[in-house]
């Protein structure tokens, strides 16, 4: 049995393998099924190859683009709240061409782009009018260029002539220029008009509206969006001046996708052959012309004796390089900028720029760039570096008329600071030697204790290590953390200025119109009503705007600060003026009764005895609306006001990093905290006043205890009632003592019922 058994048992599992065997075929021809169809899928969706793309993306299947999309015709919402322009269309055939689909993020603010494609998570793609520049390419990819662009300074019809003669007219402390924040352009205006007072808003359109109303006295920004503004919206404007730049705009992609920006640069070039981009050109920019506008020139024509003719130096200028300051300091790396115009009939083979005794270009990249007017001209060309003397050769003469350019950065000027200049030589292509004159100088000042501070902590390994960590590098850089609370100071102090000045006045207006809301009189209540209603059921955004854009186009011209001191002070005293009526309205009739009986008027009724118990009862609520007040003068950076946040702002967007923010925020919490805790505290003895507490005044000696009421005294009601009338009329407080009582120690005079007063 145990034999026939065991064999029975072998048979069985002899007949199990196949049916195993055949199990595992089928799963494996399913699966191989499966690979193929994806396979044929893959192809038909247009991927190369078989294998899936090397790049990633933040949603697979889908290209996503942020952009601030107010940079019209590039980017915009249209009418019905979707993207549009030029930059738009063209990622949706780049998408097409990668066998994607194209998605928008929410519009964001322009300086955040390049952080947050460089964090990766949400956006795959920037695509803003961002142009290539060293500086960014140190933190993130650029995809070749798809067009070229120029700046252009537009100002008020009655002043463009003046600007158009001669740009340096608004180089002076009285000029006001709005540029859009963290834009090529804002720093274009930092570097060649120094003198003038620089204001960064969030968007182009704003610092239009600015200029228009009389704000600012003139804006820079992306010469086509400019043209395409002046004719369309801002008429009453007029480009005073094309700058010729040269500069390129192209897609921003984080670094840790080598892949995509590869992926792209193949759907740029595919958009070339097939004509795409040709069309797009045609059709947002085929209207328009700039023959009628002023280009900027670095100076006539001169032809010397020699007939090697001449190159006319039109500037070399430094870019600020003092962390979040205006100074350019010796020792530390910054960019050299020197132009010169081209008067040689043969053309120029060779430049060569002498810079002073002691630079150093060491680790300096450079950028050269050739302009025919507006047009950048592809000139191939080699640098040499040798000591302080920086040679570029060019493949072909550059001709005669041309714009030259040349861009050092990373370089460095001497440490000890002083005044410098640039000269040169050049060569021309038939050999001969000519001489650059020495351009303007540059101001350079020694390296500060504050600068030496950062340098060392630039050295320090756990700085280093620090850093590395993407969170630490972005939000809490040691050495960005350490210029900003340098930097930020004379912010915070505008700031406590601001709201310091506006408080009182805030708490004054809202209390008249407390009184107000509680008169007899309808109108008074109506007027009242009217006004707290509007100011607290509008956001305090759109109140700054029409105060600051409003006013000057009725011809009422009043500073910036004194201005923001104005709209915070209207803002708040809506809320004051809520917060008193509460106040006043909480009181017991019978306070009102009581003093009526010992013979106070209403106006003396309320002054000495419901105003003191109402702001000893509101104090807790008007000292968490004076932190509210505190944190909203960050609103007024939208304008232009240089607070606090307009200093983080400015660093943020020289550094490319969020840590001056978080120096911002220790700044408020400076503030804030301390209050948070008064508030607390007062609050506190307010509970343990509410509830009799406190030491009970000792009776004094020969004092006899006060009788019950029921008790008889043997003394005439009536003189008595006279009495304690003249008693307390004598005793009455002056008006500064009834207004300082909450803020003393509460006093029981009555054995433990609270005093009136």
């Amino acid at each position: 049995m145990q034999t026939a058994h065991g064999t029975h048992g072998r048979a069985h599992r002899k007949t199990g393998h196949p049916i195993l065997a055949m199990a595992l075929a089928l799963v494996v021809a399913a699966l191989v099924s499966f690979l193929a169809g994806c396979g044929v899928r893959q192809d038909d969706q247009g991927a190369s190859g078989a294998q899936a793309p090397a790049y990633t993306t933040v949603t697979p299947g889908t290209l996503t683009v942020v952009s601030d999309l107010a940079n019209p015709p590039f980017d915009y919402m249209d009418d019905a709240a979707a993207p549009a322009g030029y930059e738009v269309e063209l990622m949706q055939a780049l998408a097409a061409k990668m066998g994607l689909t194209c998605e928008y993020l929410p519009p964001q603010k322009f300086d955040s782009i390049i952080p947050m494609i460089r964090q990766g998570g949400k956006a795959d793609v920037g695509a803003s009018n961002l142009t290539i520049t060293d500086e960014r390419l140190q933190e993130v990819d650029f995809t070749n260029p798809y067009i070229d662009s120029n700046l252009g300074i537009v100002t008020p019809a009655g002043t463009s002539d003046a600007v158009a003669r001669d740009y340096q007219s608004l180089n002076v402390p009285s000029a006001t220029i709005a540029v859009q924040s963290g834009t090529t352009a804002d720093q274009w205006a930092r570097e060649n008009l120094p003198n003038a007072q620089i204001v960064a808003l969030d968007d182009a359109i704003a610092a239009l509206t600015g200029v228009q109303s009389g704000l600012y006295t003139a804006t820079i920004a992306d010469l086509p969006v400019m043209r395409y503004e002046c004719m369309n919206s801002f008429t009453d404007l007029r480009i005073a001046l094309q700058v010729p730049t040269g500069e390129q705009f192209g897609l921003v992609v984080s670094k840790d996708n080598p892949s995509l920006t590869e992926a792209l640069n193949d759907a740029l070039q595919q958009c070339r052959d097939d004509g795409t981009i040709d069309a797009l050109d045609k059709k947002w920019f085929g209207g328009a012309s700039s023959s009628d506008v002023a280009t900027l020139s670095t100076g006539d024509d001169a032809i010397d004796s020699s007939g090697a003719g001449s190159i006319t130096v039109g500037k070399a200028t430094a870019r600020p390089n003092e962390e979040g300051g205006d100074s350019i300091i010796g020792g530390i790396d910054t960019r050299l900028t020197w132009e010169g115009t081209v008067h040689v009939a043969d053309g120029v083979s060779s430049v060569t720029l002498q810079l002073p005794e002691g630079s150093s270009l060491e680790h300096a990249s450079t950028r050269v760039t050739v302009l025919s007017g507006l047009d950048r001209l592809e000139v191939p060309t080699t640098v040499s570096v040798e000591g302080s003397t920086l040679t570029v050769t060019f493949d072909t003469p550059v001709q005669d008329g041309s714009l030259l350019r040349i861009e050092a950065t990373n370089m460095r000027f001497p440490s000890g600071g002083g005044d410098f200049a640039v000269s040169g030589g050049y060569e021309t292509a038939m050999g001969l030697a000519g001489v650059i004159p020495a351009s303007p100088s540059i101001h350079t000042i020694a390296i500060t204790p504050l600068q030496a501070t950062v340098t060392w902590l630039d050295d320090q390994a756990w700085v280093a290590a620090w850093n590395s960590v993407p969170f630490l590098g972005t939000f809490l850089k040691p050495q960005i953390l350490v210029t900003s609370f340098a930097r930020l100071f004379p912010g915070w102090l505008l700031c406590l200025v601001l709201v310091l000045c506006a408080y009182p006045c805030a708490i004054l207006l809202g209390l008249v119109f407390a009184l107000m809301r509680i008169s007899r009189h309808a109108v008074l209540r109506g007027l009242s009503s009217l006004y707290v209603n509007v100011l607290r059921g509008t956001p305090f955004f759109l109140q700054i705007y029409l105060m600051f854009f409003g006013l000057p186009m009725m011809g009422v011209n009043i500073d910036n600060v004194v201005l923001g001191v104005i709209v915070v002070a209207i803002n708040s005293s809506a809320y004051q003026a809520e917060i008193y009526r509460a106040g006043i309205q909480s009181i017991p009739d019978g306070q009102y009764e009581a003093a009526s009986s010992l013979g106070m008027s209403p106006l003396q009724t309320m002054v000495w005895v419901i105003l003191p118990q109402t702001i000893r009862r509101v104090i807790p609520t008007v000292t968490s609306d004076f932190i509210t007040s505190y944190k909203d003068t960050s609103l007024l950076s939208s304008v232009g006001v240089m607070e606090l946040m307009m200093f983080a702002k400015n660093i943020s967007n020289t550094t490319g990093n969020i840590t001056p923010y978080i120096a911002a925020a220790i700044y408020y919490l400076i503030v804030t905290l301390p209050l948070i805790k008064l508030v607390s505290s007062v609050e506190r003895r307010m509970a343990t006043a509410e509830r009799g507490g406190g030491d009970r005044p000792a009776v004094e000696e020969g004092a006899s205890a006060p009788s019950d009421a029921g008790t008889a005294t043997g003394v005439d009601a009536g003189a008595a009632a006279e009495s304690d009338r003249a008693r307390a009329s004598a005793g009455r407080p002056s008006a500064l003592r009834s207004l300082l009582a909450p803020l003393g120690p509460h006093v029981v005079t009555d054995g433990g019922t609270n005093d009136a007063l």
